[in-house]
């Protein structure tokens, strides 16, 4: 029994909900235009085959384009919703065939090997209706209409195949309450699911303190070990003007250190304010200048909510996908409202506009951090220019390194500046903010990444994990200048370091992004002569496909909906059911004859069944003397049956 008219609606449901509904409307359309036509095409299994094997390497198509697109299209909700355009092809091939079910060994290549023919078949309607009703349960957009559009569709579709030993009524009742229950039950799971979720945000924001956090970030000072850094790549730059580009890009600042041991660094000031739009993309910082240069950043966010690396002689951001750009007193910038989107567009001038001017807390000293760096210089105020200096030479023999043997309880600043006289960048940059304040100049804690690695097959600098870095910036004659001690073999002890497989990594990685980068340029009017082509020459060959394949016209239309023939459809058996069903004791659909002769205590009926399942069901059939003699048992039995009433 087929889905007549439900199907139908629930296609252009789908579409609606999808928001496919070009696709859903032709695919509707043919699907209930077969209970109006006559006319059907004895199709072949190869024929079968050869649309699902069309079928098979659309899917791979469709699988190949959402990995490409990956950042556009969600890959599991919009393959789900593209399914029935997939699946539909085989639909309505099978239902303009003269066949009425479609065997598995069409749908999976794995069974066609076989030697024994495959009996197992699938009613490819229902399957098709399915699908419809879960994909238009994966709509981002409006999900209040999806539970009534599958509750009509399911009590629809099951409706003509309910059990007739009940009542029309109670099945109604029934299948309400178990309606009624599942929407109550998911109601509560999908609330619990939220509180549960919010939940674990909240904690794991609380337990990990990211270094991307605009307000208070943790330092890898006292940890003990090897530091271990990723040569994987965060993100890629390409310059307007050669190679030229500043050296260090800022993500956030700080300005107080709130803890001696850890040495974790806080944002005093926790405001931020939105930047203007000069169009739905653009934020300008400063006015323009003959001296900016630009810089297109390969970088796709994977948050809502991010900070965005930029230099801090920043004027201008273009092409950020953002819904609104925030900025704090201390040049961090944060977008919020981000969706993905493959790069941006920087302009930036020479000197740093992003800090705005000191104040006291870039002086801050607890006493804890004073009596620590009163051993190399007393507190005072120094002029800026000697204090950097001497701090400048007092690390220029400090050696770089990643790994920290045990400090015995001590503190790891002290460890570092009066023992070990050796760490990595965020023990040179904590150590210069503080010993700088000492000395009475103002100072803040930067992390960012440093631009050294320039690759020329892309024209482009690359800049991975490990070359996150931390410095200070010090407010030298009214301008911010950066101060990092760090010593400059770093970037090449990190390379020496780097994994072995690193060249066969980033060849990988740097031609699958050179793919990306051109698709991304491609646009389909650019092909759209070759699509025209394309589409006439497939409905050209459907064309002579249909006219030269062999028709058959059916003469009575309820007949498309049943096998062409039902051998032993004049069994005199089925005078012995009709008349049990007439006074009361009627099989439930789908029962089998033997189980409903049972239940209803007719075992005397069984050998006239044996007699007429050979005749139904047996390839060599019965000769006519069984035929004869099974009629006349079963008038028998409807006549004794009769007298015994009477």
């Amino acid at each position: 029994m087929k889905p007549r008219v439900i199907q139908g609606l629930v296609i252009l449901a789908w579409g609606v909900q999808a928001d496919l509904i070009w696709f859903a409307i032709p695919i509707a359309i043919i699907l209930e235009a077969r209970y109006y036509l006559n006319r059907r095409w004895a199709l072949t299994k190869q024929d079968f085959y050869r649309v699902a094997d069309l079928t098979s390497v659309a899917m791979v198509g469709m699988v190949i384009f959402l990995f490409l697109n990956a950042r556009t299209y969600h890959f599991i909700t919009t393959l789900i919703q593209w399914l029935p355009i997939l699946f539909s092809p085989l639909v309505i091939v099978l239902a303009y065939s003269t066949t009425e079910r479609m065997t598995l060994d069409i749908l999976f290549y794995s069974l066609r090997r076989q030697r024994e023919p495959v009996q197992q078949s699938w009613d490819m309607d229902y399957l098709l209706l399915g699908m419809c009703l879960l994909a238009a349960g994966f709509n981002t957009n409006d999900h209040s209409l999806f539970f009534p559009l599958a509750v009509i569709a399911i009590f629809w579709s099951l409706y003509p195949l309910r059990s007739s030993r009940y009542q029309a009524g109670i099945w109604i009742l029934a299948v309400a309450v178990t309606f009624v229950s599942a929407g109550f039950t998911h109601q509560t799971i999908r609330e619990a699911h939220l509180a549960v979720k919010a939940k674990t945000e909240q904690w794991i924001a609380n337990w990990l303190m990211q270094r991307t956090d605009p307000l208070k970030t943790r330092t890898a000072l006292g940890k003990v070990g090897q530091l271990k850094l990723s040569d994987s790549i965060l993100f890629r730059i390409k310059t307007n003007n050669g190679r030229h580009f500043p050296s260090l890009l800022q993500e956030a600042s700080y300005n107080h250190p709130s803890n001696s041991a850890s040495m974790e660094w806080d944002a005093w000031d926790t405001s931020f304010k939105n930047v203007t739009h000069e169009d739905d993309f653009t934020w300008r910082f400063s006015d323009p200048s003959p001296e900016e240069s630009g810089a297109r950043t390969y970088l796709e966010f994977d948050r809502e909510r991010s900070l965005v690396p930029v230099p801090a002689s920043l004027s201008e951001i273009h092409d950020l996908p953002a819904l609104e750009v925030k900025l704090n007193k201390y040049g961090t910038i944060q977008g919020a409202g981000l969706v993905p989107s493959p790069s941006y567009e920087i302009k930036y001038a020479l000197e740093s506009r992003l800090s705005s001017a000191p104040g006291e807390i870039d002086l801050f000293l607890d006493d804890t951090h004073e009596k620590l760096l009163s051993g190399i210089v007393a507190r005072g105020n120094y002029p800026a220019e000697k204090a950097v200096a001497f701090v400048q030479s007092y690390f220029s023999d400090f050696k770089y390194s990643l790994y920290q043997d045990d400090l015995g309880g001590r503190n790891p600043l002290e460890h570092f500046l009066y023992d070990r006289k050796a760490g990595h960048c965020e023990y040179f940059a904590s150590a210069t903010t503080l010993l700088l304040r000492q000395m009475g100049v103002p100072t803040r804690y930067v992390v960012g990444y440093a631009v050294q690695e320039y690759n020329p097959t892309l024209g482009m600098y690359i800049v991975r994990q490990r070359h996150a870095h931390a410095w200070t910036i010090a407010h030298v004659n009214n301008k911010w200048l950066v101060i990092d001690t760090t010593p400059g073999v770093w970037l090449a002890e990190e390379n020496d370091n780097a994994n072995l497989l690193q060249p066969l990594f980033d060849f990988v990685t740097n031609y699958s992004f050179m793919f990306r980068m051109w698709w991304n340029e491609q646009k389909i009017e650019d092909y759209e002569f070759e699509l025209y082509v394309i589409g006439g020459l497939l409905v050209l060959f459907l064309i002579w496909r249909i006219t030269t394949s062999e028709q058959v016209i059916i003469s009575n239309k309820e007949s498309a909906n049943t096998d062409t023939k039902l051998f032993g459809k004049e069994s005199p058996f089925y005078k012995i059911e009709t008349y049990l069903s007439e006074k009361g004791l009627r099989r439930d659909r789908g029962e089998l004859l033997r189980n409903w002769l049972i239940r209803i205590q007719k075992p005397e009926l069984l050998p006239l069944l044996g007699i007429h399942n050979r005749w139904r069901f047996d390839p060599l059939g019965i000769d006519s003397d069984d035929k004869v003699a099974l009629n006349k048992q079963v008038d028998t039995w409807i006549l004794n049956q009769g007298e015994q009433r009477s």
